[in-house]
């Protein structure tokens, strides 16, 4: 695993490069790959071109029991690693089947990140029931950045639930969670909070509704500068707004990093529903303080299509969603990906 990252020249402080993907999946056409790194090889470079990459990891992992998929997901740590090495830093471990394995899962998932180098970071999960919601900071290129991740929904809740950072959908959940985020900004006044929010809506939407816009408002003004929520396993929009004078981000769902949804295209109907879990982007994140002041400046956000791909050697694979790309498959394959990659322009900021 490398620490290139960790490594660079620290002379320009004053900027921030983050790029946040969607879900870093595991189903069987995943995990049973001979190489987890192919991939991402195609991405990788792309990913390690930053200061910090951030991905939802929407399984747990523990090498005492069975690789398994949907509906109770299960990886091996050669799986995260393959990860890191591709260019992950940041994982969020609080989504709806953080606990698919019990607690045997959740421990397992604990001790494979705390047996990790210490520029990889995560957040989601608690060691004992009494230990409360706690973000991870990160010292990096002059910047605190706060990380907290939380789920507003679990398929289980068994006893294992009380370990997964869990906050309920409700009025009195969400004012329990705006004062916990408030504690924590009082505590890092400077610092630039990133949460991780696996929402409750129905998945595989891809229109943002009011209540949620309004959701991550309000959480904005309780001190949160950037909301990465995911769930629904197809991308939704994301927009820039000022709030309580200052610029936030808002990603309402990064859908899919890598799953097996889309393991057979459907060349004949590319406009059906579910062929959406197949394509996303890295959001490419750029911030900066304004000079003198240290305070939060702008945010510059670059799109950067993505897509799976049924590699017949390898397997599952992500790709750069480009012409090029596109003009190395066999016809019928071209015109599907042409036609996915026009699917997705029509409905999100992405430029040609």
């Amino acid at each position: 695993m490398s620490s290139e990252k960790d490594s660079r020249d620290e002379a320009s402080f004053q900027q921030l490069i983050m790029t946040f993907a969607g879900d870093i999946m595991a189903h069987s056409v995943n995990f049973t790959m001979k190489d987890y790194n192919r991939i991402y090889s195609d991405v990788g470079t792309f990913l390690h071109s930053d200061d910090l990459t951030f991905g939802n990891l929407e399984t747990p992992i523990t090498d005492i029991l069975p690789c398994s998929t949907y509906p109770r997901f299960n990886v091996h740590h050669s799986y995260l690693h393959a990860a890191i090495d591709g260019g992950f830093d940041v994982f969020s471990l609080a989504n709806n089947h953080s606990n698919d394995q019990d607690n045997a899962g959740i421990y397992g998932t604990l001790n494979a990140i705390n047996s990790l180098p210490s520029y990889i970071y995560a957040n989601g999960l608690r060691i004992k029931v009494e230990d409360s919601i706690t973000p991870v900071v990160i010292k990096k290129k002059g910047w605190t950045i706060v990380f907290l991740a939380i789920t507003e929904i679990l398929n289980s809740h068994d006893p294992s639930a009380q370990l997964v950072y869990y906050s309920p959908p409700t009025t009195s959940g969400r004012n329990a969670l705006i004062q916990r985020i408030e504690e924590i900004t009082a505590e890092y006044p400077n610092a630039f909070f990133v949460l991780a929010l696996h929402t409750n809506e129905p998945e595989y939407v891809r229109t943002v509704s009011n209540s949620k816009r309004e959701w991550c408002i309000r959480l904005a003004h309780s001190g949160v500068d950037v909301v990465w929520a995911h769930h629904p396993h197809v991308m939704q929009s994301w927009e820039v707004c000022e709030v309580a004078g200052k610029n936030r981000l808002f990603m309402y769902s990064m859908g899919n990093f890598i799953s097996g949804q889309r393991y057979t295209a459907n060349i004949e109907n590319p406009e059906a529903d579910r062929e959406y879990t197949g394509d996303a982007v890295l959001l490419r994140v750029q911030v900066e303080k304004a000079p003198n002041t240290g305070t939060l400046d702008t945010f510059v956000v670059t799109p950067i299509p993505i897509t799976n791909y049924r590699d017949p050697d390898h397997g599952m694979v992500v790709k750069l969603h480009t012409d090029t790309f596109i003009e190395s498959l066999p016809k019928k394959l071209r015109n599907y990906y042409y036609k996915r990659l026009e699917l997705m322009e029509e409905y999100l900021p992405i430029l040609p």
